[in-house]
């Protein structure tokens, strides 16, 4: 096994055959590069043009978003400006290597002859899975105090956003990375340069439908603005095969799914994913036993075929503690592999109904469905992946501003989703036509000031100006 000085000694020497694979096909063509690379660029662009203020990247994402990909493309950019740049993967340095990130930083330092302080010339560090250091907080805090001369971009779990203490999120930028909407997903697929993204739709076009829908004063106020954007949002359609609607379902959500023709092989790569969470980043970062890290998998199974989580009875089925339950949920939540939605209420209904849980990905429920449903698991489940892909989006949208603006109906019969914005609103989703019943009991229950049904209806809104039918190809467009 290699020592850390050989580790950071051939990193410098194979980092491009090692990374290669991960921007380029078999065949040499580069893959297509995530929107998020615009800012990153450009957090790069203005350092080199001599803007120190932002120089500390933070990008915290769920497995599998393209994390890696992302720095792979930074780095050979970097590479072909002929700038001194480090690569480095702290899962390898602390799990293969024994050390830190410290220590690797040390290291290299001594490879540059120079101290970061004493550095005359630009060297960026790019940190791959940083949230394996339990100390890399402070590590990244001194450097970015040290020298106005060292850029760093580091990725991570989800939950280092949550982590980041209040000195470090002073220096630090985060710029989150979530799994792909169908615009982007579709541009990824039809080789679409990110450069050019923002014309595919027409610009501002997903935003002008958010807004419409969750930020409107009223019923009808949010139909007419959904109805003064119609044929721009037809036109749009007009090139998309309506059967990308299930393909992104599918498999659109995450970028390694769309270089994979087989749906068992993708399946086998999220679970694998899964497993890695599980036995990495939960089992490495929360003080959960072994035992209880190695029920984890089947609790994530309870959750697919049951989103309304009971916990009591989920911690039977476990032979588990409630408490320790409820540690595991919250492990998973800080992921990103589920999104916790509380029942709508007081403080005392949301302890005592139960939470329902969303995946952060559609893709991560079908595949664990799929292990026991086979084939059928995408038909039979449509509905609850759908719910998956709202709850996730509304979560993209607002849930950097919004600690939950997202909650649901826990009435027998109740409507999907609460959303608390600057109105409150119901969101009932289904595939198919769907009527307002729901959205209507759920209104009264909770006083809202309109209602939305998302799903295969035309847009329509009812005699009372407060229950709108959305269609599905409007809120795919967010």
């Amino acid at each position: 096994m290699p020592d850390i000085k050989e580790y950071i000694q051939s990193q410098l020497s194979r980092a491009p055959l090692l990374l290669k694979s991960l921007v380029q096909d078999e065949q040499g063509k580069a893959y297509i590069q995530r929107r998020i690379i615009l800012r990153i660029r450009k957090y790069v662009q203005d350092f080199i043009a001599g803007n120190r203020e932002s120089r500390l990247i933070v990008i915290p994402g769920l497995r599998g978003v393209g994390k890696t990909t992302l720095l792979a493309q930074i780095y050979f950019e970097l590479i072909e400006a002929k700038k001194e740049v480090l690569y480095i993967s702290v899962d390898e340095i602390v799990n293969l290597l024994g050390s830190d990130i410290y220590t690797s930083l040390k290291e290299y330092e001594r490879l540059l002859g120079v101290s970061f302080e004493g550095l005359d010339r630009d060297v960026f560090l790019l940190i791959d899975e940083v949230h394996f250091d339990k100390k890399w907080q402070s590590v990244l805090k001194t450097i970015f105090d040290k020298s106005r001369r060292v850029f760093v971009i580091c990725t991570g779990s989800s939950a280092l956003s949550l982590q980041s203490t209040p000195d470090l999120a002073r220096r630090a930028q985060l710029e989150k990375m979530y799994p792909m909407n169908f615009t982007e997903s579709l541009l990824m697929k039809t080789n679409i340069d990110p450069e050019q993204s923002e014309k595919y739709p027409v610009a501002g076009l997903g935003s002008e439908v958010a807004s419409a829908l969750f930020e409107a004063e009223s019923g009808r106020e949010s139909f007419d603005r959904l109805q003064a954007i119609e044929k721009r949002v037809n036109e749009y359609w007009k090139q998309i095969d309506p059967l990308e609607i299930d393909a992104f379902m599918k498999r659109g959500t995450l970028p390694f799914a769309l270089r994979l023709k087989d749906d068992a092989a993708i399946y086998q790569r999220t679970m694998n994913l899964l497993d890695k969470v599980i036995s990495a980043d939960i089992a490495e970062t929360t003080k959960l036993a072994p035992e209880t890290i190695s029920k984890i998998r089947s609790a994530l199974f309870m959750l697919a075929s049951n989103d309304e989580t009971v916990a009591t009875k989920m911690a039977v089925n476990l032979q588990m503690e409630a408490n320790t339950l409820f540690a595991v949920l919250e492990a998973l939540e800080r992921a990103e592999i589920v999104l916790r939605v509380f029942p709508y209420g007081s403080t005392e209904s949301k302890v005592r109904k139960p939470s329902k849980y969303c995946f952060g990905s559609p893709l991560l429920r079908l595949a664990l469905l799929s292990v026991v449903e086979g084939s059928a698991a995408y038909e039979k489940n449509k509905g609850k992946l759908l719910e998956d892909l709202v709850a996730a989006t509304i979560y993209r949208r607002y849930g950097g501003s919004l600690l939950a603006p997202l909650q649901y109906d826990s009435q027998k019969g109740g409507a999907d989703f609460v959303v608390s914005l600057k109105n409150r609103i119901i969101v009932e989703v289904g595939w198919g036509e769907k009527g307002n019943r729901q959205v209507f009991q759920s209104m009264l229950k909770v006083k809202a000031d309109y209602g939305l049904t998302i799903s295969e209806n035309d847009l329509a809104i009812d005699e009372t100006g407060k229950m709108i039918k959305v269609p599905l190809r409007y809120f795919l467009l967010i």
